[in-house]
């Protein structure tokens, strides 16, 4: 009976070392996955030089090709009438942030919101990778914008989408679509990662401007400069140590703070920047996460952001221009 419970006695040891090992894995791993800083948003993390939610919203509206447009499904589709329905459109944003859409009269959606103009738009991060992962939703009445409006509709969608698509593609698409508007929104909801969910205020959403590295401009769009990036700076970036020092608040390029810094990125990709940062797409061991990398300052343009990422990848501070308040 002594040696029976000896035994038992043993056999739970071993089961508790084994369980505390467990834990201890897993809550490294957490760590990594769980990472509420995709997307550029504040978080709980004190030492995160972060955009405001309003601005990290509005960036994001840039950033995004493409989204998804919930209309409720009407009856002269002759079935699930009342139902949502969920459509992927590419869409541009006008001065106060508000959606415009290039919608054909034959889509369903384009059918739904003659009958009921209520919808909703999600628009996630390039790159989307799961929900550690920033995206926002906007509610709102979506409305055909009168004749007269057609043309500014039209250039502001060229603005976004001539670096971005092929000609031909824009011909056939501005011969017989329409311009929509989301007129009347009515909420905003901003989701930055884990833990980071914030119902933003429509009037500092509306106030606020995106960061002129994300917004479109004569050298390009803000895709033609991550993917400039990456070309430059993606395998020096993995290989600089600098995410393994953002994983733990250690200092850049030094692996400091992050438990297990030994551990070795085995690819890298750029998936957002705004004045600020960039955030990276990293894969660790055979599992990708999202990894912040502040400039401590603020880029302009992309001199400033291939200036800023050379800082991180060597370790230093970058001298460039230091952030406002917003």
């Amino acid at each position: 009976a002594a040696a029976a419970t000896a035994a038992a006695a043993a056999t739970a040891a071993a089961d508790g070392e084994l369980a505390a090992r467990g834990r201890d894995n897993k809550a490294s791993i957490t760590r990594l996955l769980r990472t509420p800083l995709s997307g550029g948003v504040v978080s709980s993390m004190k030492d995160a030089d972060l955009p405001s939610v309003a601005v990290a919203a509005r960036n994001l509206m840039e950033l995004a090709d493409y989204a998804d447009l919930s209309t409720i499904m009407c009856a002269m589709n002759h079935r699930r009438a009342g139902y949502p329905f969920a459509s992927t459109v590419d869409f541009a944003t006008d001065a106060d942030g508000f959606p415009i859409f290039c919608l054909t009269p034959l889509a369903m959606h384009t059918r739904n919101l003659a009958y009921n103009a209520r919808s909703s738009l999600t628009v996630k991060m390039n790159g989307w990778g799961g929900l550690a992962n920033a995206r926002v939703t906007i509610f709102g009445d979506v409305h055909r914008l009168p004749e007269e409006y057609q043309g500014a509709a039209n250039e502001i969608f060229k603005a976004k989408y001539e670096a971005r698509k092929g000609a031909v593609d824009l011909e056939d698409r501005w011969g017989d679509y329409t311009y929509y508007r989301m007129n009347k929104v009515i909420d905003v909801y901003f989701v930055g990662g884990f833990g980071s969910l914030n119902w933003v205020d429509l009037v500092e959403y509306r106030d606020s401007e995106p960061d002129k590295i994300v917004t479109p401009s004569d050298e390009g769009s803000v895709l033609d400069t991550l993917a400039e990036l990456n070309t430059k700076y993606g395998v020096k970036l993995a290989q600089s140590g600098a995410v393994q020092g953002s994983a733990g608040g250690g200092i850049a390029g030094t692996g400091a703070g992050l438990p297990g810094a030994d551990i070795k990125v085995q690819d890298l990709w750029i998936i957002s920047i705004d004045k600020r940062g960039i955030d990276v797409r990293v894969r660790v061991d055979g599992v990708s996460q999202v990894r912040r990398l502040n400039f401590h300052g603020c880029v302009e343009d992309f001199d400033d952001a291939c200036s800023a990422v050379e800082a991180i990848i060597e370790g230093r501070e970058w001298a460039g221009s230091k952030c406002d308040i917003k």
